[in-house]
Parts: C-alpha cells; structure tokens; sequence
C-alpha cells in the first residue's frame, strides 16, 4: 500500500501555506517513506491508483460534490473541520455513511464534533494535527531577536471619514507607517503600493499600536501566509515553502499573527505566540475556531477597540512570555493515534 499527503487546488490563483503545513503534519509520521502519492483534497472521489493509506486532516470542504473518497484511498479521519456553511451539502446520507466505516472521526473544532455527533457519527474533539509539529521543529532559541508578524487581523473601513482618520494618523506617525507599508505592500494580503499601501498600513498601525509598541512594528519580519500559485512550479515548491516558513517560526523569539496555521504550529514548537482575536468574525470563519481559541495567548479586537490584551501592557522587542500548555493532552493523543494508523500492516 502507498502513502499519500493531501495536496490543494489553488483558488482564484492563490493558495494558503497552512493547508501545505498541515500536510507537513502528516508527513512526519511516515517516518520510512520518501515517496507520496500526492492527492488534491477537494478530488479525493477522482483518485485511481494503487491503494493508498492517507491522513485526511484539515478543511472540508470547498467541492462538496466531490465527496466521499475513492474507497482505494485507506484513511485516518483526525482534526477535520467541516465548515458550517456547506455543512447540509456535505453531510449526505452518503457522506454519514461514509463517516460511519471510519469511526471514530476526530474534529479540529467543537462545532464540527456537535455537527457529526448530531448525525449519529461516533466524533471526538481531537483538536488540529499541526499540535503535533514539535515531532520536527523545536524552538531552542535563548536569547533570539527575531520576531514574526503574521496576517495580523484589522478592520479597514473604506468610509471618508475612515480614510481621513487614517491619513491623520499617517501623518501624526509617518516613519513607523511608512516602515510597515515597505514591509507588506505588494504581498497577497496588500497588493496595493504607494500611498494605497501607506494608508493600508495606517489602519493596521491606528488599531494595533496600543497593544504592540513602536519598535516591534520596525524590527519585526511581516509575513503573509498566501501566495500566488503562478510563483510556484508544483506542490514539491510549496511544501518546501511551508518548510521554510515553520523554520522561521522556530527561530522566532516570539509571533503574533491571526492565523490559526501560523499559531498552533507555534504552540508546537515552543515558540512564543500572540492570537489576535476577532471577536465579531463571521460565522465562515468563526465555525473554525471552537475548542481551538482557548489554547492561545489572546488580543482580542471587536469593531476596531481592543477588548482584552493577554500580556496587559504593550509588546515590546525584549517581551517575555510563555504559551499555555492546554494542547499538550491534544498533542500527545494525536500523536498516538497517527503513529498506530501508520504501523498498521494492511
């Protein structure tokens, strides 16, 4: 039987590295294989081939026509999130069908294990599979400088009134914005340049500088977790990427970013990581979070004001914090499960 990793169809040109890390995840635990059969997660019922054992974690899904699997692919159902805006297209009778042959399904987030339990589905919460990624990367860093922004959440209101508000702000604290919009602009986040990109960055910095000081904004690497696919020759180059990626993060002295892909991992791997937190999301994204939230070091934001700040004061380049250590009872099952999945001869 081969081994296989998820793989991902770009949207609209672009694709989010935390789907190539969670893959990554995975390909830990075939410690003895090199070679995959790489399998597009939202094709998974086009798959033709030899039998293939294979880790299905992550997003389910945004082709929900296309599910169930190829009964050739043998799978392990941990830390999948069904999200709440396909869930009656997704959840079949098939599709339950399906689940039941794989029983027990781990979930990545509590409203995905209330939507599989409510349709008799034996589901546990299993939490996210990148919890097991400090198989690999381990942060060992002392006395590390570097730290990482990623995909900060801020609200950018495109109002009049809004974008004088920022230009005053620009103006009050140009050198600062300015360093920020050299950082992002151009980026998938920020495709603008310019004085577009100037302004983009106003509004991160007017809602952000009263949780983050001055010098972080000017020393820190920004880094956006999407990227355009045409930059790309194949899936090996994305991997890699996230490879990349991951091994800044375990340099890092600390991260504060908005991603969960970006912060879990970091979890991890012991680095030091500030979520922030936006408390009026919307319920496509919010569905992703339950059960998952509670693991971090929170900033939370509602309609642009800061609600709660874990640390209570700014952050600062020589700030000092340690994670929570919540995910570790997840971390360890999950570990369990995959490595018992993968010694099993078939």
């Amino acid at each position: 039987m081969k081994n296989g990793l998820l793989v991902y169809t770009p949207l609209n040109g672009k694709f989010n590295i935390g789907d190539y890390i969670q893959s990554l995840a995975a390909k830990q635990f075939f410690s003895n294989s090199s070679t995959f059969l790489y399998i597009d997660r939202d094709h998974t019922n086009e798959y033709q081939g030899e039998s293939v054992k294979l880790i299905m974690n992550g997003w389910y899904s945004h082709e929900p026509q296309n599910w169930p699997p190829s009964v050739l692919i043998n799978p392990l159902f941990v830390a999948i999130h069904i999200n709440e805006t396909i869930k009656d297209q997704f959840l079949t009778e098939k599709s339950i069908a399906y689940f039941k042959r794989f029983e027990p399904i781990g979930c990545r987030d509590h409203n995905t294990l209330k939507m599989l339990s409510s349709k008799g589905i034996n589901a546990y919460f299993s939490g996210c599979l990148t919890l097991t990624l400090g198989l690999t990367y381990k942060n060992n860093q002392v006395n590390s400088k570097k730290i990482y922004i990623v995909d900060p959440f801020f609200y950018f209101n495109k109002r009049l009134s809004s974008l004088l508000n920022y230009a005053l702000t620009l103006t009050c604290h140009y050198k600062v914005i300015k360093e920020i919009a050299n950082k992002i602009e151009g980026s998938v986040a920020v495709p603008q340049t310019g004085w577009k990109a100037l302004i983009i960055a106003a509004a991160l910095y007017k809602q952000l500088h009263t949780v983050i000081e001055d010098d972080v904004f000017i020393n820190a690497e920004f880094i956006c977790q999407e990227f355009y696919s045409k930059d790309y020759r194949n899936d090996d180059d994305k991997f890699k990427k996230a490879d990349e990626i991951l091994r800044k993060y375990e340099q890092a002295r600390y991260v504060i970013t908005s991603r969960i892909h970006c912060a879990l991992p970091c979890l991890a791997m012991g680095t030091p990581v500030v979520f922030i937190n936006k408390a009026d999301d919307t319920v496509f994204s919010s569905c992703r979070f339950d059960g998952l939230i509670e693991l971090f070091n929170l900033i939370t934001i509602k309609k642009g004001k800061v609600l709660s700040n874990f640390l209570g004061k700014k952050l600062k380049c020589n700030s000092i914090f340690t994670n929570k250590e919540l995910h570790k009872p997840y971390q360890e099952e999950l570990i369990k499960r995959c490595r018992t999945f993968i010694s099993k001869s078939l």
